[in-house]
């Protein structure tokens, strides 16, 4: 489908929000699904980027992703202005599944990896429920979005690793502590991020008894599960399966991280 730029906002260094319009709405997107979208017109670069849905509409009527630019097609993305087109396929796979019996969530995320959170903790916060937002960056000139976090009402961590701003350390080492000085874990965590750290997060969540969903970012072609390549190890059998389709959001004990 071919999609409107609304906007193009630069965020920090190497950031930026994409806001889009499709032609027609895209209907109900689900946080943590995602689309394909071809950076341009040409065949280089040849393939479709996946980018998580950020912010959008509950019809499907405008959504927005958060770019870091990392290469040439992302570079491309980055120049593009109110007005222009690009070619849109989606939302595809599995997003997050919050049960309404949880109360207490804790949201995990480093760099793009706050993407699929920023509608649903809002979302989450004023359903009632307890939203802690562990937010991790290299420098807090590299932080994204922590004041959409703080105007929602969840209660926003920060970590950096230079320790510019709050905890000094990797994220998943703030989690460690925010975990060690709670009455009550949490009754789920959620985490998008790199794949170190999701690792770390499904580990402290495993041990402390939390149910856990991550959203892998596997490389991928074609975002419905015909060019494989974007498989994930089941743990505990020999089997595999797409990220795309079974996915992106996984119980963390379900695949291999």
């Amino acid at each position: 489908m071919q999609c409107a730029v609304i906007s193009n906002r630069p965020l920090t260094e190497g950031f930026f929000h994409l806001s889009l319009a499709p032609e027609e709405p895209m209907g109900a997107i689900t946080p943590g699904q995602f689309v394909m979208i071809r950076c341009c017109d040409f065949t280089d670069p040849l393939l479709r980027r996946p980018m998580s849905v950020a912010d959008f509409e509950p019809d499907g009527s405008r959504f927005g992703l958060i770019v870091q630019t990392a290469g040439r097609g992302t570079g491309m993305l980055s120049h593009l202005v109110e007005g222009d087109r690009l070619d849109v396929i989606g939302p595809f796979g599995q997003g997050y599944n919050v049960p309404q019996e949880a109360k207490s969530v804790m949201i995990v995320a480093g760099g793009t990896g706050v993407a699929p959170f920023m509608t649903l903790a809002p979302t989450l916060a004023a359903g009632g429920k307890n939203v802690h937002v562990l937010l991790g960056a290299r420098t807090k000139g590299h932080l994204l979005m922590e004041e959409r976090f703080l105007h929602a009402g969840a209660q926003v961590h920060v970590a950096t690793e230079d320790g510019s701003k709050g905890f000094d350390g990797l994220v998943t080492e703030l989690m460690g502590k925010q975990l060690d000085h709670m009455d009550e874990p949490p009754d789920l965590a959620l985490a998008c991020g790199p794949a170190g750290m999701m690792r770390a997060v499904a580990t402290l969540a495993e041990h402390s008894n939390i149910p856990c969903q991550v959203s892998l970012e596997n490389s991928m072609a074609c975002g419905f599960g015909a060019c494989l390549g974007c498989v994930a190890h089941v743990r505990g059998e020999e089997r595999y399966v797409t990220v795309c389709r079974k996915g992106p959001v996984f119980d963390s004990r379900e695949v291999e991280i």
